[in-house]
């Protein structure tokens, strides 16, 4: 009969696709790259670059500059720039830290030194053009020596130095120069006459009077203690908890990955069960008992 091999030949694959080992590998190879960005961040929190492309030097002023406003401060080697590095901050700092950085004047504006001034762009400069660029060079090389001193936010120099003319009659024109120098708190890191030495030291032909100096104080910023609260993702943690609440989620993430394995796992098992069934079912010769027998149904 047409609906004896319906009753008793080995039944269909009603229930879908069944996915085996080499699928759910493939499936969990293709997701472990976007759910491991996702566990980090929500473990130790997600951090942004706040400044980038930074010597070492920059970079480890601008980490002890937020530090001492009680952010946490990460130093990095940038990825994008070789041999630079970057500072990383929590997402919820970055406004703060970035007040912070404009406040202190971070990182600092590079002046250009003697090497820098050179124009190696003219095969033969003329005399104004060096001398311009040594006047420059100068101005810089000062501008980097005084930026060096503790408490100094920036410093500019401007310098008039006027070129000798062994022709010109008379005396030289007289060299001046100005300084200003911006610090943080009230009193001044170095004595007006120091600048004043430093700088007619650096220059020929210009006298420390003919130096002048104008300092601009910036208030003295009070050093943050830092905040008892700390942030875990979205989680607000007393900071002393915080390395507790760490390992907790951590262990709870891979208690949470490990039932997902085993689930797979359990699944797949299932899965390759029922296909060797359907296949053993599919093999067996039909019983010559039963063929051409129908089956009906028992009384009720």
């Amino acid at each position: 009969m047409a609906g004896n091999h319906d009753v008793l030949g080995p039944p269909r694959a009603r229930h879908g696709v069944i996915y085996s080992d080499t699928r759910m590998r493939r499936f969990l190879a293709a997701v472990a790259p976007f759910v491991r960005p996702v566990v980090l961040c929500g473990l130790v929190g997600c951090a942004v670059p706040i400044a980038a492309g930074l010597d070492e030097g920059d970079a480890n002023r601008v980490v002890v500059a937020l530090d001492q406003q009680g952010i946490d401060a990460a130093k990095e080697i940038d990825p994008g720039v070789e041999g630079r590095f970057r500072v990383t901050v929590p997402r919820d700092d970055a406004s703060r830290a970035l007040a912070t950085m404009a406040d202190e004047q971070l990182p600092r504006t590079k002046s250009r030194g003697l090497l820098d001034a050179a124009d190696r762009g003219q095969l033969v400069p003329s005399q104004a053009a060096e001398h311009a660029q040594l006047v420059a060079g100068l101005s810089g090389e000062l501008e980097r020596t005084l930026a060096n001193v503790e408490g100094v936010l920036s410093a500019r120099v401007h310098m008039n130095l006027p070129p000798r003319d062994g022709l010109r009659d008379g005396p030289p024109p007289k060299a001046t120069a100005s300084v200003l120098v911006e610090h943080r708190g009230t009193t001044p890191p170095l004595a007006a006459e120091s600048v004043q030495r430093l700088v007619a030291g650096g220059a020929p032909g210009l006298a420390p009077a003919d130096v002048a100096v104008v300092f601009i104080s910036h208030p003295a910023r009070a050093a943050a203690g830092r905040a008892d609260v700390a942030h875990v993702g979205p989680i607000a943690v007393a900071r002393g908890s915080m390395t507790m609440l760490k390992g907790a989620l951590a262990g709870l993430v891979l208690l949470v990955l490990a039932l997902a394995a085993s689930t797979l796992g359990l699944y797949a098992k299932l899965a390759r069960l029922r296909r060797s069934s359907l296949e053993s079912q599919t093999r067996a010769p039909a019983d010559p008992q039963t063929r051409g027998m129908s089956v009906r149904p028992g009384p009720p």
